[in-house]
């Protein structure tokens, strides 16, 4: 079974590398389109653009160690202190991410009702303060990772007791609860908007169509990017419930190769995946981020030639050989 290894080899290599490079590209641009004007008025954007930049560090401090412990010793395995910190920022901010997801979501729900006590809440102030919440909350609930985490037998791991309460953690908390409330308040949005789409057909009313839009699109790339958030994630939690359940099984050597193979999978490269790939998914999904793709591009090319042709003359002139 040396192939699956060769296979992991080749995964972390060139996907991962792969990952790190349009990944970042990916969400830098959604930092901008979202801090554009158009959009720094919507609160839902601001969940999404704190998340662009959460999702930037996930990528960056999780793949990079990975990538250089190929050819060389991975400081996971023999410094503690490397050990606690890594999984420990890392978990914290995959949640961090993962919640501004379903605060989005939430938010969506919220301006699709017609309830105006409810819309109230979508606004950017009770953004920020959502968001200031979440950042400071995941860190606190995620303690007991740096606490109870360590080294035993070349592996920077859980064990004993921690690691079967670990695994329900992360059963429940990764992977259950984000993507369940993410499908619960999709599900609840996309009724709300048939609703106010039908009363739209009965009132004439504009007003109406224009809100149903603007949401139906940020919705449409909500609910996608939950739908690759179940197949990236969902593995993780699964794979660390069986791992733990089955610890004290007697295994033979080509079971072991396999589950290694899967735990690597399900640990260090879907789980990645979500971060990566937001950009990829809102241009794919929604006409409307194309279109401001496109007018962000428009517009920075435009300067560029701007500037271009106010280089003053004798600048130029200045860089002409003299014969």
């Amino acid at each position: 079974m040396s192939f699956l290894a060769d296979i992991q080899t080749g995964l972390t290599r060139y996907g991962m590398s792969t990952y790190l490079v349009f990944g970042n590209i990916g969400n830098i641009i959604n930092v901008f389109v979202f801090y554009r004007k158009e959009y720094r008025k919507n609160s839902c954007s601001r969940y999404l653009l704190i998340a662009s930049f959460i999702n930037i560090f996930i990528i960056n401090y999780g793949m990079i160690p990975t990538l250089y412990s190929l050819d060389h010793p991975n400081p996971e395995l023999y410094l503690l202190a490397f050990c606690k910190l890594r999984l420990y920022l890392l978990h914290s901010a995959l949640m961090i991410s993962r919640s501004l997801v379903v605060f989005a979501c939430l938010d969506r729900c919220a301006l699709s009702c017609t309830s105006l006590y409810i819309r109230s809440y979508c606004q950017i102030k009770v953004a920020v303060r959502v968001i200031v919440c979440v950042i400071i909350t995941w860190p606190i609930i995620s303690l007991h990772i740096p606490i109870l985490l360590t080294i035993q037998s070349g592996r920077c791991s859980t064990f004993g007791t921690y690691s079967f309460v670990y695994s329900i953690y992360s059963f429940l908390v990764a992977g259950t609860l984000p993507p369940t409330l993410m499908i619960i308040f999709g599900l609840k949005t996309m009724r709300n908007l048939r609703l106010i789409h039908n009363r739209v057909r009965t009132n004439d009313d504009v007003t109406y169509i224009r809100i149903r839009r603007r949401d139906y699109s940020l919705m449409i790339m909500l609910l996608w990017e939950v739908i690759v958030y179940i197949f990236s994630t969902t593995p993780y939690p699964i794979q660390t419930l069986y791992l733990t359940v089955t610890s004290n099984l007697a295994k033979t050597t080509l079971r072991l190769q396999i589950e290694s193979f899967i735990t690597y999978m399900a640990y260090s490269f879907l789980i990645y995946i979500n971060s990566a790939s937001t950009f990829y998914v809102y241009f794919c999904t929604s006409r409307n981020f194309r279109k401001e793709c496109r007018r962000l591009f428009q517009r920075n090319s435009e300067r560029t030639s701007l500037v271009t042709r106010n280089v003053p003359i004798n600048r130029i002139a200045n860089t002409i050989p003299q014969s």
